[in-house]
């Protein structure tokens, strides 16, 4: 694997290239990435590779992973990686099944998943983002420790979904019913009662789309 010079070396002469070969900077790139010009002194002291914001890049471009990276042809690459997408695994983000989750960091990953998947669970490529699951609550259904693919496109609520909520005791994993100007969270799990929360104290970020379960 190429260190963090040399990677980013090899995107001052992409951006290079896209405004008639203007001498590239270390803060050009950090522009380019998103990335505050001071957490990417940061990262270069430690030589910690922001993938996920070069990998946004170079999907922007549709520029090959794998050849950015690794230097593979192209067109070697096009039929394995067309099956295949990005999503961001919010590693640091737990969604709880029981008491609310609170968090204090994001920092996503990124996750590569087969299209295929998503085509299954129905879910949509560029809204959906992928998190934990902590607690009991929703078993059997969703069980501890379970990855959520949350599609964020999806926010009206039906008696059938699981939705991940955004309260002020943190995000939760539950069914949602509206009565009377109030939302009641309710568990799978019948030892868990329901939460009943004014309905201006909720909101929903985006429905379970699917779950991933480790045995």
């Amino acid at each position: 694997m190429q260190s963090f010079n040399d990677i980013i070396e090899r995107l001052k002469d992409i951006l290079s290239n896209e405004i008639k070969n203007k001498k590239m900077y270390d803060k050009d790139v950090a522009q380019a990435l998103g990335i505050e010009a001071s957490n990417f002194r940061k990262l270069k002291h430690r030589n910690s590779v922001p993938y996920f914001e070069i990998m946004t890049f170079l999907a922007k471009r549709n520029i090959s992973i794998n050849w950015f990276f690794f230097l593979q042809l192209p067109e070697s690459l096009i039929e394995p990686t067309s099956n295949y997408i990005i999503l961001k695994y919010q590693r640091t983000v737990t969604a709880s099944a029981g008491g609310g989750a609170i968090n204090y960091e994001v920092n996503p990953s990124p996750l590569i998943i087969d299209k295929q998947l998503l085509d299954y669970i129905n879910s949509n490529y560029k809204y959906t983002e992928v998190l934990q699951a902590l607690g009991e609550s929703m078993e059997p259904d969703i069980k501890d420790g379970s990855l959520l693919f949350i599609d964020k496109s999806q926010r009206d609520i039906n008696s059938k979904g699981v939705y991940l909520i955004n309260t002020n005791d943190g995000l939760y994993i539950k069914r949602i019913e509206i009565k009377d100007n109030k939302v009641v969270l309710m568990s799978t799990n019948k030892s868990y009662e329901d939460i009943t929360l004014n309905i201006d104290d909720v909101s929903i970020i985006g429905k379970v789309s699917g779950v991933l379960i480790k045995i």
